[in-house]
């Protein structure tokens, strides 16, 4: 993810965009019918105009779908800085760093404190892998605007871009059993050394 608010601005521009076409269509379609009331038009056939916008929505459609494709087979943005799989076990986490021996994150004696955190350095991009090896988990950061479900073999993956440094704290969303409210997920994110 390479900024949780950019899908929301995007959204938003898209439900923008279409709600301004749909009003102006029926401004354009009730200036028509009040303009026009009692008027008899004239049949104009034009192949070429059909044609037009038939053949050009159609290209558009299929070049985006042909992008869509694209992306979801892997051509995603740019190069990755690293590799992350994450774990979800009752009633904690284990982190791997490709490259780097794996870990598990206990939940300590305070509150929202573990005794590893996932550490990530800024401004890296990271592909995450989420899984669960037990029951079914949800791996949850809002700061970041990410849940991603832990499913017991079944490999859910995300890209993600952390921008800001700090420590930000998530939990397990999805009722796991009876340690499920002592499965805080830390992640830090630090400067490159």
């Amino acid at each position: 993810m390479i900024g949780g608010y950019m899908y929301y601005d995007l959204v938003f521009f898209v439900l923008s965009l279409c709600s301004f076409i749909l009003v102006w269509i029926f401004c354009v379609l009730g200036w028509q019918l009040m303009a026009y009331r009692g008027v008899m038009v004239g049949s104009y056939d034009s192949q070429l105009v059909e044609f037009m916008w038939t053949f050009f929505p159609t290209l558009s459609v299929a070049l985006l779908c042909l992008l869509n494709l694209q992306f979801l087979a892997g051509g995603e943005l740019g190069s990755v800085g690293g590799i992350v799989k994450i774990v979800g076990r009752q009633w904690y986490w284990s982190f791997n760093h490709l490259g780097f021996e794996g870990y598990d994150s206990i939940m300590g004696d305070f509150v929202d404190s573990v005794d590893k955190p996932l550490r990530l350095v800024r401004s890296h991009p990271y592909y995450v892998f989420v899984t669960s090896s037990d029951v079914v988990h949800s791996f949850s950061l809002p700061e970041f605007n990410i849940k991603v479900d832990a499913i017991p073999g079944r490999i859910n993956q995300f890209y993600f871009f952390p921008e800001r440094l700090g420590v930000f704290v998530g939990y397990c969303t999805e009722l796991c059993g009876a340690g499920h409210a002592y499965m805080p997920v830390v992640l830090e994110v630090v400067l490159e050394k």
